[in-house]
């Protein structure tokens, strides 16, 4: 797996590497940073355990399961993340997580991030990538349908955020001819 330094949109590099331990604190802050905001991920706010941080990086072994990291000068500003199905009816499957940190949006990050991680999928064999999106996160679905996934279900009401029921969206994309 491999380093890269990318171009956003707006000219900024970043490098974009699986994950190591050593990233546990920038990581630990930029999930918590997102989830402060409420509207994107599930987490509000994971809070100061490093070692529960260091123990979940390791966890990701590059086989079944991949953490890619956006570095700004040593700085996690995003990731994306992808854990296969554990049992043998599910193995073919990879659901991926993703996290951007605000002022990093709309530059592109999340596409090369989604396509680093499709690209580490279909190179192991996964068969068929699924991920779940707030139904208020237009932005998201966007991205992600220009990617080829489909919705496939909504969980009406699902999600309680700053007060209000939302629907989580589910959707898939067929890896694999």
């Amino acid at each position: 797996m491999r380093a890269e330094v990318v171009t956003l949109k707006d000219g900024r590099k970043v490098v974009v590497r699986p994950a190591r331990l050593s990233d546990a604190e920038s990581l630990l802050r930029n999930v918590n940073l997102i989830g402060r905001e409420g509207v994107f991920i599930l987490i509000d706010e994971v809070g100061p355990d490093l070692d529960e941080e260091r123990q979940w990086l390791g966890t990701f072994d590059g086989v079944r399961s991949v953490l890619f990291v956006a570095d700004a000068d040593g700085e996690s500003i995003g990731s994306t993340d992808c854990h296969g199905g554990r049992f043998a009816k599910t193995r073919h499957v990879g659901a991926i997580g993703i996290a951007i940190r605000d002022g990093w949006r709309e530059v592109g990050l999340g596409r090369i991030l989604m396509g680093r991680t499709l690209e580490w999928m279909r190179a192991r064999g996964f068969r068929k990538a699924e991920l779940s999106v707030f139904g208020s996160n237009g932005r998201a679905r966007r991205l992600y349908e220009s990617l080829g996934f489909e919705s496939e279900g909504i969980s009406r009401r699902h999600l309680l955020i700053r007060g209000a029921y939302e629907d989580e969206i589910l959707m898939g994309l067929w890896l694999q001819d």
